[in-house]
């Protein structure tokens, strides 16, 4: 019995002990992060050099692509605008006399020109948003895709470029494929 009422009389001076401890204010943090999405591009240039009219290349090296923002993203491509002479970028059918596709996947290694599909040609003012399946192709088990981008990871873009089936232009154009970050 003795031992109970120990027990009982420790039980008692814990809880009032608890209690004139208890604060009748208490304090919650609440963290905020803006989102910010960027890119980051290197090299920023891509030379083809010179091709014959009708003829198809597939880049030798990658343009590594960099999520700098903080969150994670998914990358878009676009030609924002035409170049200075009068070529037209066409991303379905055939390539045609003075127009010219752009196409472009990610992926580790070096694609095979037969890698890249309709999907994955881009051009003025038309975007093409990258997915499991558009700028991506999984012929040999590659998963770097230009989605799901983690904060400071890159990742390789390789073009392909087709020529005017027939062309009046023989000067060297540039065109301008625009990278941009997206919420993923």
């Amino acid at each position: 019995m003795r031992y109970v009422l120990a027990g009982i009389l420790i039980l008692g001076l814990v809880v009032l002990a608890s209690q004139a401890y208890a604060a009748d204010t208490a304090d919650i943090t609440v963290y905020v992060k803006i989102q910010t999405l960027s890119v980051a591009v290197n090299p920023a240039t891509y030379d083809f050099q010179t091709m014959t009219a009708g003829q198809v290349a597939v880049a030798v090296s990658s343009i590594t692509v960099t999520n700098d923002g903080n969150v994670n993203e998914r990358f878009s491509l676009q030609i924002p605008s035409k170049p200075n002479e009068t070529w037209t970028s066409v991303t379905e059918g055939t390539v045609d006399a003075e127009e010219y596709r752009l196409s472009a996947v990610f992926r580790s290694g070096a694609p095979l020109s037969g890698d890249y599909g309709l999907e994955d040609s881009f051009g003025y003012q038309i975007t093409r948003t990258a997915s499991a399946t558009v700028l991506a192709k999984d012929t040999d088990g590659d998963t770097v895709k230009g989605f799901d981008v983690g904060q400071g990871n890159d990742r390789a873009l390789w073009f392909k470029f087709e020529a005017p089936s027939a062309t009046d232009i023989t000067t060297q154009q540039s065109i301008i494929a625009r990278v941009t970050a997206l919420a993923q």
